[in-house]
């Protein structure tokens, strides 16, 4: 199977072809072409291919991120492969003693199962962010999207020792939407706070995560951190195509972010906390499903 390289500012990843998005700097020319003025006339085939070209973004995007996430992937998944190995090589020795004890052979044939799953657990949620296909929403869980999101990012939260916290509310109803963009949501939101608190000196590096239902129906979903926080004058800009504030940012993620829970009928905003740190809210609504 042919493989390719992609590159961030971070780390090097490779992925199979399949899987490999066309170039960033391309996929943003092409969007630039197909932006119109709310004057001049959509025809279907303008819609047709200014949506395919927001997939384009949105893949280069998840691409990205695991590409900057590759040096924490790679961790997670070599731990429980060393916990297989040292368990199959216990079990080995207990097999050839004169009376093997086979309770603790079964004991560390069970942690081999455990950790074998673990480490496909981890493979499968990074295989979905990587693969590009169309999207179709559903209903689902908005709490399992979120834990799903703190799974593919945990290697980078310990390796800039943050502590990621959950307060989710229990009950929620169900909202319809596409699983792989949610937890894209999700995941740009916790790499850039992990980032902002990445460069705290002894303060706390906490990072909570809560929802809860809304009265007027659906779910709100809050991320705060305790960095710096954004200034005020950029809190409507951060949202902006090709505005960051980080030096070799491309300023998508946040746009991308807003744009995809704009599509599943919600919103996305930005508070800066005093005196230290910002709160990212999004809200999404009810499946009709399970509305009442």
């Amino acid at each position: 199977m042919p493989y390719s390289v992609v590159e961030t500012s971070s780390a090097t990843t490779t992925f199979p072809a399949r899987y490999r998005p066309t170039s960033v700097p391309d996929i943003v020319t092409e969007a630039a072409k197909w932006t119109w003025s709310p004057r001049e006339e959509a025809t279907p085939d303008c819609g047709t291919r200014y949506r395919e070209t927001e997939i384009e973004l949105e893949h280069a995007n998840r691409v990205a991120i695991l590409g900057q996430l590759s040096a924490s992937i790679a961790h997670e998944v070599n731990q429980p492969i060393a916990a297989v190995v040292t368990n199959a090589q216990v079990a080995l020795r207990m097999l050839s003693a004169e009376s093997p004890n086979l309770e603790l052979i079964q004991q560390a044939l069970t942690r081999i199962v455990r950790d074998g799953k673990r480490a496909g657990d981890i493979v499968g949620r990074t295989r979905a962010l990587a693969r590009k296909a169309s999207p179709r929403r559903q209903g689902l869980e908005i709490n399992e999207a979120i834990l799903e999101a703190i799974g593919v990012t945990h290697g980078e939260a310990v390796m800039n020792r943050v502590s990621i916290q959950t307060r989710l509310a229990e009950g929620l109803p169900l909202v319809q939407g596409e699983p792989v963009q949610l937890q894209q949501v999700m995941i740009n939101l916790i790499i850039n706070a992990v980032e902002a608190m990445s460069t705290q000196g002894d303060g706390g590096r906490d990072l909570v995560i809560s929802t809860v239902k809304r009265r007027s129906g659906g779910v709100l979903v809050t991320v705060r951190d305790c960095g710096p926080g954004v200034d005020p004058e950029d809190l409507d800009r951060i949202f902006d195509a090709f505005y960051s504030t980080k030096p070799d940012g491309l300023g998508m993620g946040l746009s991308i972010c807003r744009a995809i829970i704009e599509r599943h009928g919600g919103k996305l905003w930005a508070t800066r906390i005093v005196p230290q740190g910002t709160l990212f809210q999004f809200t999404l609504p009810a499946s009709m499903d399970r509305a009442s």
